[in-house]
Formats: structure tokens, sequence, C-alpha cells
């Protein structure tokens, strides 16, 4: 075949093989979003049957990795959770929620040194969770530190603080609005975290 027409030829075809390329990514997110409809009802194992058709056909999609981790986690897979999550992790290790995940996956494998270890990395990135805190109380507990436990839950309780202000803010709007009971509740959360919120009431 002479150059020119082998060009020709590859310039007839690349459309075809994009078009194919596009096709197969809209069949892929189409099952993704069933998997998550799926998931979002409970129903693992349906969501797990689409999150793999769907990660066959388009294997780089990371938001359809992260709902198969949670599928596994769910299904009490422990395991094939934390290997999809650490794999997450190498290129979003600022994502809280598959942190989160890794964390209670390895906690739920009986793996206290790589949970603590992955909290600690976690904490110095952000101190003001309180749910790497709770998650950090969780491990001592585990292992029955009862110090660790309690500086822990020491430290979620302070990072907690700052939804008072939220609670103390709904309180006063529910009250605005004459929904006295709603008000008292939202009230009674604020105060269960900060107490000094009592003058302002």
């Amino acid at each position: 075949m002479r150059p020119g027409k082998k060009i020709w030829v590859a310039a007839l075809f690349l459309p075809c093989a994009l078009f194919a390329g596009c096709a197969d990514k809209k069949a892929a997110e189409t099952l993704y979003i069933k998997a998550l409809e799926r998931y979002e009802q409970k129903d693992f194992k349906a969501s797990s049957a689409f999150i793999n058709q769907s990660l066959k056909i388009d294997k780089k999609n990371e938001r359809a990795k992260f709902l198969n981790a949670k599928i596994n986690f769910f299904q009490g897979r422990y395991d094939k959770a934390k290997e999809i999550l650490l794999d997450l992790k190498k290129s979003n290790n600022d994502n809280k929620d598959i942190e989160r995940y890794l964390i209670r996956s390895l906690i739920l494998l009986e793996d206290y040194d790589q949970a603590r270890e992955q909290i600690e990395a976690a904490l110095k990135n952000d101190r003001g969770d309180w749910r790497l805190w709770q998650l950090d109380a969780l491990v001592a507990a585990k292992e029955q530190d009862t110090e660790r436990r309690l500086r822990a839950l020491n430290s979620a309780l302070e990072s907690l603080k700052g939804s008072a202000l939220v609670y103390f803010d709904l309180a006063l709007v529910w009250d605005a609005l004459g929904a006295a009971s709603k008000a008292q509740e939202f009230k009674e959360k604020a105060l269960a975290l900060d107490k000094d919120l009592e003058e302002l009431f």
C-alpha cells in the first residue's frame, strides 16, 4: 500500500475508533449510574454486578472504583475494599471519604497499626476533623489504651464545638419561624457541645 493511501485509510478509521471509544465511555457511565442507584437502595448485590460491568469497560473511572470499594465494604469484603482504597489514595491523597473508608476497613480487619498510621497522616493535614479523632479513639479502645482514647475523644469534642454555632443558628431560625419544639431540639444540641452559648439564647 502506498504511503498516501495508508494515511487516507488511517484518517478514515480514526473517527470510527473515537466514536467507539465515546460509545464505550457512555455505556460505562450508564452502568455506573445504575450501580449508584442500586447502592443508594442498599441493593449491594445488583450494584456490584453493574459496577463490575462498568469497570470492565472503563478501568480508569475513579468514581466507579470508589463505589466498588464502598460496595465491597458494605458486603463485608474489607480486604478487597482496602486494596481498592489504597490504590485510589495514591492519586487522591486529600480525599477525606477515601481516607475514612480506608481507616474503617483497616479497623475491621484488625490491622490497628496501619489504621493508626493512616489516622496520624490524616491528622497532620486536618486536626479539626472530629471524625478522625473518633476513629483514633476507636483504635485506642480496640488496643485497650484508655489514656489515648480519652485524649482522642476530648480532641473530637473540641473539634465539634464549631458545629455548636450551626445548631445555635438553626435554633434561632426555627424560633423565628414559630417552630418552638424544633428550636428547642437544636438549642439542646448546641448547649450539649458548648454550654457557654446559654448566655446568647
